[in-house]
């Protein structure tokens, strides 16, 4: 494969994997409302917090994925070394384990993350 159809290929999983995060975000923050207006205390504001984190490191994400995806060649070694950074460190701080789709996103960033820097190779 040419360089460049690989970062597209790169941008692609990174940008999906990074709309999941988001997803799983916006659905941790409505359940987080959910418990709010049922009255639960203690959880509904976790949830929210939780869900925010993942919508700002997500947007994060698409962003660098984006960058690599358009940039020019130093920007995709810049951007795979970030986007597997942050897979990594989603993962083992942020809590991308918890929800299915974060996970799955999480995942996706890594792989395209790993691509980016074998294209830029």
């Amino acid at each position: 494969m040419r360089p460049r159809s690989d970062r597209r290929i790169a941008g692609t999983f990174g940008l999906v994997g990074a709309v999941l995060i988001v997803l799983d975000g916006v659905l941790g923050m409505l359940g987080g409302v959910l418990y709010w207006a049922t009255g639960r205390t203690g959880r509904p504001f976790a949830a929210i917090d939780h869900g925010f984190v993942l919508i700002v490191v997500g947007v994060l994400l698409a962003f660098f994925a984006g960058l690599g995806r358009v940039g020019r060649d130093e920007y995709a070694l810049a951007a795979g070394a970030v986007l597997v950074v942050f897979a990594i460190v989603g993962y083992l701080l942020l809590g991308f384990g918890n929800g299915v789709l974060a996970l799955v996103g999480s995942v996706l960033v890594l792989v395209g993350g790993v691509i980016f820097l074998v294209a830029s190779r």
